[in-house]
């Protein structure tokens, strides 16, 4: 959200209009949307009486001036957002649920209720909760981080992927990433082919450091038929700074996402949910490649309704077989 005006932007909006400038050139010459400047003259006198020292001076106590929050006003609205959130419904799925039903509330009113961890916001204390991430306090946006030097070194970024990835006509690309056991101890690798859905699991024994990802990656990939696998793609965690030795190995190309961005690995991500439903957030996943095995081997053979009931695996059969 954009800065409230300061007594000088308000003294030179004055000053431009008194010197017969228009509202859109003092705007442009304060950096300010032309919009801000028109509200600004519109709530405190328009053109011909606007006065910057006073029109500061109610802005500033119109800020100061205690506020009621929305949903402390409305206790309907309230409850029909505590009923949303119950079903685990994130706020901006809420505030388009009731704006359809005739309910006005933004999804900022909800998140500031929950964070609020107080009943005088219009929710109960613990709503946060209810939030899907579940976070207890909300982290603060920095616009001015410092830019530290990657582990990846100089990696090839999504960009630069073929285009003909995207379609998934191609197969033989991959995406991977690491799912992570109870308090970040024990984790695995999993990959998954981006055309038939097939997944392959690896475990991690000797811990998730890069030496140990890049050998389980490439041993993982190695076993695959030699026509469908063609590139990989990751984010950027540093436990793939060992990249270079996976292409090498491999002979194929490793491409990485932008930062905080899983949607550009769909697939995987999709894949880490499924896999999931075995291994719940929580649990130890020093269980070994048997078991990891036995759990990759049941999400493949599991019907899909992308291919028409057919699994994963029958599917990757039927791609080995037309691309050897």
């Amino acid at each position: 959200m954009a800065a409230r005006l300061s007594l000088d932007e308000r003294v030179f909006i004055e000053s431009s209009l008194g010197a017969g400038r228009s509202v859109a050139d003092a705007a442009q010459r304060l950096g300010r949307d032309r919009s801000t400047v028109h509200r600004e003259l519109a709530r405190w006198g328009g053109r011909a009486g606007y006065d910057a020292r006073s029109a500061h001076a109610w802005a500033c106590a119109r800020a100061r001036r205690e506020r009621t929050p929305k949903l402390a006003r409305d206790r309907v609205l309230a409850a029909a957002v505590d009923e949303r959130l119950k079903l685990r419904w994130s706020p901006h799925a809420t505030a388009a649920d009731l704006r359809e039903a005739g309910m006005s509330v933004c999804a900022e009113t909800i998140y500031r209720a929950c964070y609020a961890n107080d009943p005088r916001s219009g929710l109960a204390a613990g709503t946060w909760a209810k939030l899907p991430r579940r976070c207890r306090r909300r982290r603060p946006r920095s616009v001015a981080q410092a830019q530290k030097p990657s582990p990846l070194g100089e990696y090839r970024p999504i960009a630069d992927r073929p285009a003909d990835v995207e379609d998934r006509t191609q197969p033989g690309h991959w995406e991977g990433d690491l799912i992570v056991g109870k308090a970040n101890l024990t984790a695995a690798v999993t990959l998954v082919e981006r055309t038939s859905r097939y997944a392959v699991t690896a475990a991690l024994p000797d811990g998730y450091g890069a030496p140990q990802v890049a050998a389980a990656v490439t041993a993982a990939l190695g076993r695959q038929p030699g026509a469908l696998v063609r590139s990989l793609t990751w984010d950027q965690g540093r436990e793939m700074a060992r990249w270079a030795d996976v292409e090498a190995a491999l002979g194929i190309e490793v491409f990485f996402c932008e930062p905080r961005s899983p949607w550009q690995r769909p697939t995987n991500n999709q894949t880490n949910a499924l896999l999931r439903r075995w291994l719940p957030k929580g649990t130890s996943l020093d269980i070994g490649q048997l078991r990891l095995s036995v759990i990759e081997d049941n999400l493949n053979h599991m019907p899909r309704r992308l291919h028409n009931w057919t699994s994963a695996a029958d599917t990757y059969t039927r791609l080995s077989r037309n691309h050897r």
